[in-house]
């Protein structure tokens, strides 16, 4: 029987696609990885169904790409050559929400539009990402390590347990979910198999079908202040005081591209006015009070804000180039509502670097980047940069984004060289590629075959065939 015979016969045939027009969609996404068509793809409708394709796949040797979102940024989903692409966005449902033990149980295909819609409803939410696209899949940028917004210790651990088809289409179930007396509990987990091993695995060692992700409260109230900065290596100080003093919840960093471009798309300013008027770099830091004497928690953290803004001869203000902080923080906590993304203003392609580092070391990032734009005609000046402390600034997640016309050709190589030099200057300088997509998996392992060695044998354990999205990490011949 022909593969798409198999196929129909487990998810449908109108589940099944494979003519090369409706396959383009999957055979590449917004990042600059070379695209590749899947031999087809199927969109199975529940975890018995994924078990049944993938065990196809492992007996007669197929390669599967597991997607679970309509966008994709790093070249993850783009299948490997001959390989059976596994559409997950049939899986789509909120299984439980729980206020109580503040989790909530996700499919792979529930988008951060439809997860905060439904949280909201009663009060809760799943910290964000940077106003991330409203058809991602939650679930994939908790896989994929996005940082989130609030930086503290005890919101990073989001991801608490989850069930994986693994590569013989056997179930694997991570955190308390192995024990089978603990199916739905989150804690404790110190014994048990966790969720860090799975996470940035980029769809290698088996397809997520639920997991459960922790959900806080909305705040009660919220005060956003702007700290402008001159420069990037100004950053570092406040927000190392701020942070060792505990203060604040959302907290970032953004040039005046990035922020021009969330504004303009926004309709508060056009683009190159804000440009011009904004500072070279905003730290918004957010004070939040939840149920219990909110007024009371936002007035203690801004007398200590306004104290370290003294000491340190930093400006404090509620509001930039005519946009109050308050339209700002509306937007923090809600997914990007409309098309375009932000990504993709004032053009319509973005080529993010993105890895991590210490605060201190920032202007030697964003000087080695920009020698890299330049010396590839890319103007250093339209570089975005957005810096995530992570954990009370022990260390941050720094992002340099290339806009740029991907219809233009000329403009696509230029964007791709400065990419290519101005990651392997990263790597040169430190910087950790902790999700390495595409040539970042050579930088990020080729000098450390010991850890190569051990991630190989996790493979083996849980894909033995090697069929669950070959190609991506380690798992290639390049770094053998």
């Amino acid at each position: 029987m022909a593969l798409i015979d198999e196929m129909a016969a487990i998810v449908g045939a109108e589940h099944v696609i494979d003519d090369r027009v409706r396959l383009t969609h999957y055979s590449s996404d917004h990042s600059l990885e070379v695209p590749c068509y899947p031999r087809l793809a199927v969109r199975p409708a529940n975890t018995a169904e994924v078990q049944a394709v993938v065990r196809y796949a492992n007996t007669n040797l197929v390669p599967i790409t597991p997607r679970s979102s309509t966008v994709g940024f790093y070249g993850a989903g783009i299948p490997s050559r001959g390989s059976i692409l596994m559409d997950l966005r049939r899986l789509n449902r909120i299984l439980e929400i729980d206020p109580l033990g503040r989790k909530v149980k996700v499919e792979p295909g529930v988008t951060w539009g439809q997860v905060q819609a439904a949280l909201r409803e009663q009060g809760l939410m799943v910290c964000s990402t940077l106003l991330p696209h409203r058809d991602k899949s939650v679930l994939t940028s908790t896989m994929q390590r996005e940082p989130m917004l609030i930086n503290k210790s005890e919101y990073n651990e989001n991801f608490l347990t989850g069930e994986i088809v693994i590569g013989n289409g056997d179930l694997f179930w991570m955190g308390t979910a192995l024990a089978k007396g603990m199916v739905g509990q989150s804690n404790p987990e110190a014994f048990i198999l966790g969720t860090r091993l799975f996470r940035g695995h980029q769809g290698t060692l088996g397809v997520v079908t639920w997991a459960n992700l922790k959900a806080e409260f909305i705040p009660a109230k919220d005060k956003l202040y702007f700290i402008p900065c001159d420069d990037i290596k100004d950053i570092a100080a406040p927000l190392y005081r701020t942070q060792h003093a505990m203060i604040g919840s959302e907290l970032l960093v953004l040039n005046n591209v990035n922020l021009a471009a969330i504004l303009a798309q926004q309709g508060l300013g056009q683009f190159e006015t804000l440009r011009q008027n904004l500072p070279p770099y905003t730290i918004a830091i957010n004070l939040h009070g939840l149920r219990r004497d909110p007024n009371g928690r936002i007035e203690y953290e801004e007398a200590a804000l306004v104290h370290i803004a003294r000491e340190l001869k930093i400006d404090l203000t509620l509001e930039l180039a005519g946009v109050k902080s308050e339209s700002v923080m509306e937007l923090l906590r809600s997914p990007w509502p409309d098309e375009p993304h932000w990504r993709f203003y004032p053009k319509p392609g973005s080529a993010e670097i993105f890895f991590h580092s210490t605060l201190d070391r920032a202007a030697e990032f964003e000087g080695a980047i920009s020698q890299a734009a330049e010396a590839n005609g890319y103007p250093s000046a339209d570089i975005g940069i957005y810096v995530q402390p992570i954990e009370r600034a022990r260390i941050a997640h720094f992002s340099f984004s290339l806009n740029y016309d991907p219809a233009d050709a000329a403009e696509t190589r230029r964007v791709r060289n400065t990419f290519l030099e101005a990651s392997k200057a990263v790597a040169a300088l430190g910087g950790l590629f902790t999700s390495p997509y595409g040539p970042w998996a050579a930088l990020a392992f080729a000098g450390d075959p010991g850890y190569v060695k051990v991630m190989r044998v996790v493979k083996d354990t849980f894909d033995p065939n090697n069929i669950i999205n070959p190609g991506k990490l380690c798992f290639t011949e390049t770094v053998r």
